[in-house]
């Protein structure tokens, strides 16, 4: 793993948006725009709660014959890489069930197992469920859907490369996420991220203040676009 996350560097992202994020990631034209984030369906459920940055844990969920169980040691690996994961983790879990999106990975109790573990967030293209108390402990979720039952479901397959809301996400990459979306911090410009951040910052006050303070005017746009 080569990117990391410093405390200093936490805050700065955590202050910022993620299409700021997203923004300060063009700079580095190590990617395209249309490339490094999880699409609209993936939603935020708690947007009061605010962003969180983190690194990637990952997983899939499987329907089982309750008759016939998985292996719980898939399940126990997917654990173990948790709490052996730097900090914070971003908990990032892909729905492989027949009915996708019926039945919770995610409730109250194993919300606070991972939370325990230092898990500060939950994106998953499946369901959650226990909204009222995720919230209450200050666990950040984004979901595809809202379900009531966990239904007959377990890991099927832990800490491998994953995509969950059109972008593929493997175990120790980086991730922002806030009521805008969620999107990935290429490693290699990780470091360098407050100052491009920093840039970002400073051109859109720049250019919302002279459009307040001037006005927008049309005809020097008019003959901007003309030569």
């Amino acid at each position: 793993m080569t990117a990391k996350l410093t405390s200093e560097l936490i805050d700065k992202l955590l202050s910022v948006d993620s299409p700021t994020v997203s923004n300060a990631i063009e700079t580095f034209q190590v990617r395209s725009r249309r490339e490094g984030y999880m699409g609209p369906q993936i939603q935020c459920r708690f947007p009061d709660l605010g962003p969180v940055v983190g690194y990637v844990t990952t997983g899939t969920i499987v329907e089982y014959d309750e008759k016939y169980p998985p292996d719980p040691k898939e399940r126990f690996k997917w654990i173990e890489s948790i709490a052996n994961s730097p900090k914070p983790v971003i908990c990032v879990i892909k729905d492989t069930c027949h009915r996708k999106g019926w039945s919770s990975h995610w409730g109250e109790i194993l919300g606070t197992q991972v939370q325990v573990l230092g898990a500060v967030g939950i994106i998953t293209d499946g369901a959650v469920r226990d909204l009222e108390a995720l919230h209450s402990m200050g666990m950040k979720v984004w979901s595809e859907h809202v379900v009531v039952s966990h239904g007959h479901i377990d890991l099927g397959l832990a800490n491998i490369p994953v995509e969950v809301g059109g972008l593929v996400v493997k175990p120790g990459d980086v991730l922002h996420a806030d009521i805008n979306g969620v999107v990935s911090i290429p490693p290699e410009v990780l470091d360098r991220m407050p100052e491009a951040i920093d840039g970002i910052l400073n051109r859109e006050r720049q250019i919302i203040g002279e459009l307040r303070e001037k006005g927008y005017d049309l005809e020097t746009h008019r003959r901007e676009i003309e030569h």
